[in-house]
């Protein structure tokens, strides 16, 4: 026959058992993701290898050409006007490399170009090609009888016919032609410029005709791009 003395130990002891197996039950192992740890690992594996790269490209440098001192759109580029710089590596440039300096000896400026500039194909290249309707006409002329503005391949101008030196000027508009300048070329010594033009080849007789007198003048109309 039980008594509450027995029945409290009995349940005492019960409880005493439940917390023992709940002391040493084993905790809970959580799930292990294979696929997030290999998408993890392979991040860690493309960060290091642009860290690398970005470091090789940054340290790395590149020798290419640049002006040595100022040069006019239309004057033909010497070994003189050249020099080399180095720049870092990986910079997405178009210059011509050292390498090929010599490539650039004798090619024209297409644009002016300040000292410093880097040199590439869209700065440097070939003269301006005379087409095969065209013919190519030197004009002399002095200071006074052109623009002050420094003349230079590619620029369009206007020859016009003038009046004898010292003479009235005329009633008529004068004739005048269309041209492009193809060079210039100064001479220190008599003090005049002799201007090459691109004319068409019908009129280039005309143009040379009153180019020997010493009778035109040229007007600049627009500069070449």
């Amino acid at each position: 026959m039980s008594t509450p003395d027995t029945d409290r130990k009995t349940l005492e002891d019960a409880e005493q058992a439940v917390e023992r197996k709940a002391a040493v039950q084993r905790p809970t192992r959580s799930r292990r993701r294979p696929m997030l740890y290999a998408i993890g690992t392979a991040l860690i594996v493309l960060a290091g290898i642009g860290i690398y790269f970005g470091v090789t490209n940054t340290t790395r440098t590149v020798s290419v050409m640049a002006t040595n001192t100022d040069i006019a759109r239309g004057d033909t580029i010497t070994v003189e006007d050249l020099k080399p710089i180095e720049l870092a590596g990986g910079q997405n440039l178009d210059a011509i490399k050292a390498a090929d300096a010599q490539d650039l000896v004798g090619t024209t400026a297409l644009v002016d170009l300040p000292e410093g500039t880097l040199l590439t194909t869209k700065n440097a290249g070939e003269g301006l090609e005379v087409p095969s309707s065209s013919s190519i006409v030197g004009v002399t002329v002095t200071s006074a009888q052109m623009p002050a503005y420094p003349l230079a391949a590619g620029d369009k101008v206007r020859i016009v016919e003038t009046p004898v030196n010292q003479g009235d000027p005329p009633i008529d508009t004068p004739k005048s032609f269309d041209a492009v300048v193809f060079t210039t070329t100064y001479n220190s010594e008599a003090k005049v410029w002799t201007v090459d033009l691109i004319v068409p080849k019908t009129l280039a007789p005309d143009i040379a005709a009153r180019s020997a007198t010493g009778r035109v003048a040229l007007i600049l109309d627009s500069a070449g791009q």
